[in-house]
């Protein structure tokens, strides 16, 4: 059966507008889906600071937030400021992301310059005032000054009291206590070797000591 040009102009033009009508729904739909995610909510720091924050994550609207996992959260991992996060979803469309903030924990001297050692083991960019800071001497290893910093504040010395920390190449280290009070380290230390010495400034014997020396082992040598 042959169609007239009238009515062959007015199929195709049929056809035509609902292939239009049927993209155009699908694309509406997908952009409508309450699954897609439409809002994000940044916790933890200044709100200038959480808007530029969810600046770099807008990646993450309008993708489905069942899919959504770690990985998108990748550049917010690397940043030196951020000690832990998490990420909670709030269906059908919202994410809250609370941050705990990176706080300083000592100052590492090279040279004239201080570097600003985070509670997440990283090198922080700002400077910090109004802290109650050691100063780290003797090395720039920020791993190995992060485990022995790490294990001072988890023992019971009292980690505010410390007011230098100096490493050494031999991999000891020495620490002096704002009342000018020298301890000096073995190579080989752990929490225990740090909770021993806590009782030890608490004994009455080591009263008046102005050094105490655990570098040999099985000694306790003291000085006043």
């Amino acid at each position: 059966m042959h169609l007239k040009k009238g009515k062959k102009f007015k199929f195709f033009f049929y056809i035509l507008l609902i292939i239009f009508l049927t993209s155009t729904n699908n694309y509406n739909f997908k952009i409508s889906d309450p699954f897609y995610i439409k809002y994000i909510y940044i916790n933890g720091f200044s709100e200038k600071k959480n808007n530029l924050i969810k600046d770099e994550i807008k990646e993450v609207l309008k993708q489905n937030i069942f899919l959504i996992n770690q990985g998108y959260f990748a550049k917010l991992f690397e940043r030196n400021d951020i000690k832990y996060l998490d990420v909670k979803k709030k269906y059908p469309n919202k994410l809250i992301i609370d941050i705990v903030p990176a706080k300083p924990i000592c100052i590492i001297l090279v040279e004239n310059n201080k570097i600003f050692l985070g509670d997440n083991g990283k090198k922080l960019d700002n400077e910090y005032e109004g802290f109650n800071l050691p100063t780290v001497t003797g090395s720039t290893d920020i791993s190995s000054i992060f485990d022995v910093v790490n294990l001072l504040s988890l023992s019971k010395l009292d980690y505010l009291s410390i007011y230098k920390i100096i490493f050494f190449k031999s991999g000891r280290f020495d620490i002096i206590l704002d009342n000018e009070v020298i301890i000096k380290f073995p190579i080989k230390y752990d929490i225990k070797t740090m909770n021993y010495i806590s009782n030890l400034l608490n004994e009455k014997k080591f009263a008046n000591s102005k050094i105490i020396d655990l570098r040999i082992k099985n000694r306790i040598i003291k000085y006043e």
